[in-house]
């Protein structure tokens, strides 16, 4: 039996099983893959030639780019490998020394099934994140409901939860505004499940001794999907723990598709993806080619007003906005930087931790991402955090900094939510004549949300009154 370390509302019982959940989808057939004395180094490329090499010695680029602004970047080797760096004069240093020795660590750690474990003392596979679900419900009625948004490609439960409080949304609005989270894009980027479960749970367990959990869920409602890939999760948990993509077979083998590479703004550039199926930014073969990005853009397209969203991966520490597939910025950049900027320096006041706000020029080029879809599509204020650490862990934290680094994203994820100016409809920072303009031309034509402030998908008289009371104090928070 686990205890909770958010009281007895939330005990229950649950196992790591590598089961793929309550119905034993059809599995991914892949060979057990064993890390044993390979490397992580962390290396200066001087041009696109060196990084074409690592490339080809590695295929497996762990932060996909420059570390801040130092031009560094982190890749997996072997250690027969590493004389033809040096014969090539390219510079690195080992930050990891044995990969493996990380994993058999991290499973050690959770390895005795009689422990007496807290959910968040240790990581959960796909079975315990989907109980853990139906405890929140149970614990919480009239504040949780278990949403699914559709099916893996091996027919795996994309599954999630909706919270807000009992406070009715504004006006008679049937739903209040949507704020997205959504995590494990990458199915080896464990950590990230562990932080949606987090946040959700500390909004509930403390609503009636926070300010800022009452107001928020008071406000919105949340959306959670902790595990967007979930047949690259039960890889990651069974045989290759260090497995990124779906479960994409292409020729007979799966190879996987990167599925933050197949949305549709900015998908198929080569500056941000790959089109070789062997890489690990394999982008697919069209814009949502794939079952899990269809599930979730079609969710976030039936939601009448989706106003902010967060993609979770590990790891940089970094917090990042639109646009990331060009270096030009979005629109709308003077409202990103307020925000990302405040929720950096809420980490820091919360747990110490360093992280940084930018654009792509802080880690790497990505074609076809989440958020750059979420804020192109729907308009929301759309985030990727890039979670602990800067290269001693990378992927394979342990355990005890899952705690904190949930806290990180607390901490952030909150910060970002009141933060937003939803009345400043051009995003400068200010409600003034210009969000008039624009208001008034949606609420003429009335059927349009995009100046809908209650959650009903339309711009009509509620909204109204929302606006002028904005519109009076004239700035945002």
């Amino acid at each position: 039996m686990y205890r909770s370390v958010f009281g007895p509302a939330l005990c229950f019982a649950f196992a790591f099983a590598t089961s793929g959940g309550p119905t034993a989808p059809v599995q991914a057939v892949l060979p057990h893959e064993s890390y044993e004395g390979q490397k992580v180094v962390r290396v200066t490329p001087r041009n696109a030639g060196d990084l074409m090499l690592l490339d080809q010695i590695s295929g497996d680029r762990w932060n996909c780019g420059p570390v801040g602004k130092s031009g560094e970047a982190d890749f997996r080797v072997r250690p027969e490998d590493l004389p033809t760096l040096d014969r090539a004069g390219i510079q690195y240093r080992v930050i990891i020394d044995d990969v493996q020795k990380l994993i058999d660590q991290e499973q050690a750690g959770m390895a005795n099934p009689f422990e007496d474990r807290a959910f968040f003392d240790a990581f959960q596979n796909y079975a315990s994140v989907n109980s853990y679900i139906d405890t929140l419900a149970a614990a919480y009625p009239g504040w949780v409901t278990r949403i699914s948004v559709g099916n893996s490609i091996q027919s795996r439960d994309i599954f999630g939860c909706r919270i807000t409080s009992p406070v009715p949304p504004l006006g008679g609005s049937p739903r209040k505004p949507v704020v997205f989270f959504n995590s494990c894009q990458h199915a080896r980027e464990w950590i990230s499940v562990m932080v949606d479960m987090y946040i959700a749970t500390q909004l509930l367990s403390t609503y009636s001794t926070d300010s800022v959990a009452k107001q928020l869920l008071d406000t919105y409602e949340f959306v959670f999907v902790p595990i967007s890939n979930p047949d690259g999760y039960n890889i990651s948990w069974t045989s290759q723990r260090l497995w990124r993509k779906n479960a994409r077979v292409i020729s007979g083998t799966v190879r996987g598709v990167d599925t933050n590479r197949n949305w549709s703004v900015g998908w198929g550039l080569n500056s941000g993806s790959s089109g070789s199926s062997s890489s690990d930014t394999y982008r697919g073969s069209a814009p949502f080619s794939e079952p899990e990005t269809q599930a979730l853009s079609n969710y976030a397209l039936s939601v009448p007003k989706l106003v902010a969203s967060i993609d979770f991966h590990s790891y940089s520490q970094l917090v990042l906005r639109p646009w990331t597939y060009q270096y030009t910025s979005p629109p709308g950049k003077i409202a990103f930087d307020r925000i990302g900027n405040a929720m950096v320096n809420a980490i820091a006041s919360k747990t110490g931790a360093s992280y940084e706000y930018g654009g792509p020029e802080i880690l790497y080029l990505a074609s076809g991402t989440a958020p750059d879809w979420f804020f192109g599509a729907t308009g929301a204020v759309a985030l990727t955090i890039e979670l602990r650490d800067t290269g001693q862990y990378g992927f394979v934290l342990p355990t005890s900094l899952i705690l904190p680094t949930c806290q990180d994203a607390y901490a952030a994820a909150t910060t970002m939510v009141t933060g937003l100016c939803r009345a400043d409809l051009n995003r400068d920072n200010f409600v003034d004549d210009a969000d008039f303009v624009q208001f008034a031309g949606a609420y003429d034509i009335f059927l349009t949300n995009a100046g809908d402030f209650t959650g009903d998908g339309q711009t009509d008289d509620n909204d109204f009154v929302y606006f002028a009371g904005a519109y009076d104090s004239f700035v945002c928070p």
